[in-house]
């Protein structure tokens, strides 16, 4: 059986052709996650482009009807030199032709041209088949990663709002502040702190190395997912220097108000132990309660090796 393979850019793809990689990736979305509400055409040229990403992108067809997709990326600041993330994903109906095998062989060869040595990628437990072929090839695993669920009716409401209330008490000198959409531009500096600081100190595979973060990063960051998702954000502040130490973000589609979902919760090291991560999580929970009256689940990330995080989603709820 022959196959077609074509690397592409989803910008610039004929509308008729990008409703057919829609399709696509709905189908497999769908199979994945199992709360899937379907992405439209400006979502997914949105939501498939990152700032700051260099993606190679590959489309395979069977006479005429796409079978799989493969895109291949890496940061184009200069880190993560040796690593090229992968992702490759097959319609169930083209599975075990060789289809995933021949993706990753394009993989390897643009890795081997730019002196990449490993290839970094996940797979779900909902896609036994993506497993099956990491193991094939002689993937391993380095990082096991569990997302949270939680029934926003299921929210602890006295224990959100008793967090908040203890913040003061427990972190004299410092305020918590609550954004609606972007975040304003006087923060960025700081912001960009704490997402290196994130990238820096969270679980990750030892293949990784933590990005350069800026106010410039950070400002088409969120310019572009605005396009898509409505935000919330509490903000921690240091009253004595005015600088934002910590934070909670909080997403929801715009085409799914249903799901919120947490992005990010962090606080600089030199802050910690004051439950500023409390009092950032409870203050955007409950304004989340008060504004997105459609939400029905909330869903967030964490290795399984977080366990201070994990501990206050399990406070939480979060299953």
């Amino acid at each position: 059986m022959s196959y077609t393979f074509s690397e592409v850019s989803f910008d610039d793809l004929p509308d008729e052709q990008f409703e057919q990689v829609v399709d696509v990736v709905n189908t497999l979305d769908a199979e994945a996650f199992p709360r899937h509400v379907d992405n439209t055409a400006e979502e997914l040229r949105i939501f498939a482009t990152s700032p700051g990403i260099i993606q190679h992108r590959f489309l395979v067809h069977d006479v005429g009807l796409l079978a799989a997709i493969g895109a291949f990326r890496y940061p184009n600041d200069g880190t993560n030199a040796e690593m090229l993330g992968c992702q490759i994903r097959v319609l169930p109906e083209f599975r075990r032709r060789g289809i995933g095998s021949m993706l990753l062989a394009h993989a390897v060869d643009l890795a081997s041209d730019m002196g990449r040595k490993t290839l970094q990628g996940f797979v779900l437990d909902t896609v036994p088949a993506g497993k099956a072929f990491v193991r094939a090839i002689g993937g391993r695993e380095t990082l096991d990663f569990h997302e949270n669920v939680l029934r926003i009716e299921d929210l602890d409401l006295a224990l959100l709002r008793r967090w908040v209330a203890d913040g003061p008490e427990r972190a004299p000198g410092y305020s918590v502040r609550l954004i609606e959409g972007l975040w304003p531009e006087e923060f960025f500096d700081d912001i960009a702190h704490l997402f290196f600081i994130l990238e820096r100190d969270m679980p990750t595979s030892e293949a990784f190395e933590p990005r350069e973060w800026n106010a410039e990063r950070i400002s088409e960051l969120q310019d572009h997912y605005a396009k898509g998702v409505d935000s919330l954000s509490t903000l921690a502040i240091d009253d004595a220097t005015g600088r934002v130490v910590g934070m909670s973000d909080m997403i929801r589609r715009k085409v799914d108000p249903t799901t919120w979902v947490v992005t990010t919760t962090m606080v600089d090291p030199e802050h910690r132990g004051k439950s500023l991560g409390k009092w950032v999580k409870g203050a955007i929970n409950l304004a989340a309660r008060e504004r997105w009256e459609d939400g029905v689940y909330q869903e967030t990330g964490n290795a399984f090796v977080n366990e201070p995080m994990l501990a206050i989603n399990r406070a939480m709820g979060f299953e």
